[in-house]
């Protein structure tokens, strides 16, 4: 798989963490720049630790499947995190906007935490598709930092206006990409 898809996969991921602190960003009083970027160093972090255990996973498990098999693990992971992104986008119809007094950087954590859980899979589903680890980490760490870094000056000014179009956009991209991988590296190989 090459960079550009790499990256596409990541960008649709990681729009899952820009809903999230959109949203958050809508709600926060006070959102300066150094708050900023201390929430996006916590979710970039979180994330490469994550991409760090998916690729640990993923030593274990390579070697006893065929490489077409691993390959269609990897794009049922990514399809199926794209269906989820997708459904969770569309049952979010309204979104109330009152103010979070008791955001912090623990409670960022938490959040991060939660999203990092799909970071993991998809390290596991890179690592079948032959991407270095070090590609998945600056990839996750660059696309997170930059996604959840503009989630959190979107939702600061604009509010929680995008929410339900941004989830779905990264859930399609997903799926296509997802399905365009299966076709070709594995139905046209």
């Amino acid at each position: 798989m090459g960079l550009f898809q790499a990256l596409l996969i990541i960008i649709g991921l990681s729009l899952d963490s820009f809903v999230l602190m959109m949203n958050k960003g809508a709600v926060v009083r006070n959102l300066t720049i150094r708050k900023s970027l201390i929430y996006t160093l916590i979710f970039s972090i979180t994330d490469v630790v994550a991409v760090c255990i998916g690729y640990g996973i993923s030593y274990f498990l390579k070697g006893i499947m065929s490489d077409s098999f691993e390959v269609s693990i990897a794009c049922l992971i990514i399809l199926s995190m794209g269906i989820f992104l997708i459904t969770s986008a569309y049952k979010k119809t309204n979104i109330v906007e009152r103010l979070d007094k008791d955001f912090n950087e623990k409670n960022c954590f938490r959040l991060a935490l939660g999203t990092s859980i799909d970071t993991l899979f998809l390290s596991v589903g890179f690592s079948f598709l032959g991407i270095s680890l070090a590609r998945g980490v600056y990839l996750t760490f660059i696309v997170t930092f930059i996604s959840v870094l503009a989630a959190l000056r979107v939702g600061y000014t604009e509010g929680s206006v995008y929410t339900r179009a941004v989830g779905m956009s990264g859930g399609a991209l997903m799926i296509i990409l997802s399905l365009y991988l299966y076709v070709v590296k594995v139905m046209l190989k």
